[in-house]
């Protein structure tokens, strides 16, 4: 599940990564930009794409996707949920998150996203991912996990050289909420975009090891 900005083609590398593996992947559009979606309509697109699905699946979600993959996790038993650069620490001190727009939505100037969110890409793919971004909606409202997270097999992975996140912070409050231990990655941000067949490796890596 993506994150803030993006949509689902960000998720492309490593859909074909995956199939090279041979695993099934989707990645379905939230509507992240909308300010009046709550958590459950931002959840809806990839809770209709996995219905029907009978095998164990592996719920992956990145950054702001990090707070609505738990719902989907949660209705399909058995799957395993991987918080992906999830942002459990706050931005880094000076990063150059947008402006608020009067409706609440935050948008990026091309030009200053591909420098800002990827730094490491070749600055035609960067070109290519900031052309895509959408608005960003805040927050909508209070989380359905003030109280704890869903009791369902966990894991986050962060990186190393995160441009949003501390990876020390990612590493030590993700510990601290899922009880395991956090498995580090080299690179920025966006692995699915910067090392798709290394991160696929990881996802592969990780749903064997915790079969039951």
């Amino acid at each position: 599940m993506h994150g803030a900005w993006h949509d689902g083609s960000c998720w492309d590398p490593l859909v074909r990564a995956l199939a090279a593996r041979g695993h099934d992947a989707v990645a379905p559009d939230l509507p992240l930009f909308d300010p009046n979606s709550g958590y459950d309509e931002r959840a809806r697109p990839a809770l209709e794409a996995t219905e029907g699905v009978r095998d164990r699946i592996v719920v992956v979600g990145h950054s702001m996707g990090s707070a609505y993959a738990p719902l989907v996790a949660a209705a399909r038993p058995g799957s395993l949920l991987v918080y992906l650069c999830g942002g459990w620490g706050p931005l880094r001190e000076g990063f150059p998150f947008p402006a608020r727009r009067p409706d609440g939505t935050r948008v990026w100037d091309h030009d200053e996203a591909s420098a800002a969110l990827y730094p490491r890409l070749p600055p035609e793919t960067a070109a290519e991912l900031a052309a895509r971004l959408r608005p960003m909606a805040p927050a909508p409202g209070d989380s359905p996990w003030k109280e704890g997270l869903p009791d369902v097999p966990s894991v986050a992975v962060y990186a190393s050289d995160d441009e949003l996140f501390d990876a020390a912070s990612e590493r030590e409050i993700a510990r601290r909420q899922l009880g395991s231990e956090p498995v580090e990655i080299p690179g920025g941000h966006f692995p699915m975009a910067e090392d798709p067949e290394g991160l696929a490796a990881v996802l592969d890596r990780l749903e064997r090891s915790t079969r039951s």
